[in-house]
């Protein structure tokens, strides 16, 4: 990660960070975009995430997917795990499987329990392998880094995966 080259530095990015927050809270969603952009410019890793996101998704900028990957790609190098888990999504959307699981598996690394769920899917529905997916439900359920609603789906999906095992 870019470290602020000095104290008036980092002042800057941290205070185009939290305004971007604010802007982001009051719905100013194009002023949020450029303050967070400010902050990712100026080294903020955090702000790199955000910058990506709001390109992946369209908010407060035209959506992106190529802008969003060069920002999670700056994100990921910084050591975010998230980004590398919505880089594995976009190349999932693109239909790039192999470059999604290499992602994936790197978020996995550095602690993204969501990216298990990820991985797991696609071992349900796109490279049908029910053993390996079960193992990624399994580590899906245990991570201490995942969301409610991924470990709930991971445990949907991990009880419906037994049954399939059960029945052979």
């Amino acid at each position: 990660m870019q470290r602020p080259k000095n104290m008036a530095q980092a002042i800057r990015m941290n205070t185009f960070y939290q305004e971007a927050e604010e802007a982001w809270r009051g719905g100013r969603l194009g002023s949020a975009f450029r303050l967070f952009l400010a902050a990712a410019k100026a080294g903020s890793n955090p702000a790199r995430t955000t910058v990506a996101f709001f390109y992946d998704d369209g908010i407060g900028v035209k959506a992106n997917k190529d802008a969003a990957l060069h920002w999670y790609r700056l994100a990921y190098r910084g050591g975010s795990d998230t980004a590398a888990n919505n880089i594995g999504v976009i190349w999932r959307e693109r239909g790039e499987v192999s470059r999604a699981l290499m992602w994936f598996q790197r978020a996995v690394r550095l602690g993204d329990g969501d990216a298990n769920l990820q991985i797991a899917k696609i071992y349900l529905h796109i490279k049908p392998d029910l053993r390996k997916a079960v193992q990624y439900l399994k580590s899906a359920c245990k991570a201490q880094s995942i969301t409610e609603g991924s470990r709930d789906e991971a445990r949907r999906l991990l009880r419906e995966a037994g049954k399939r095992l059960s029945r052979g």
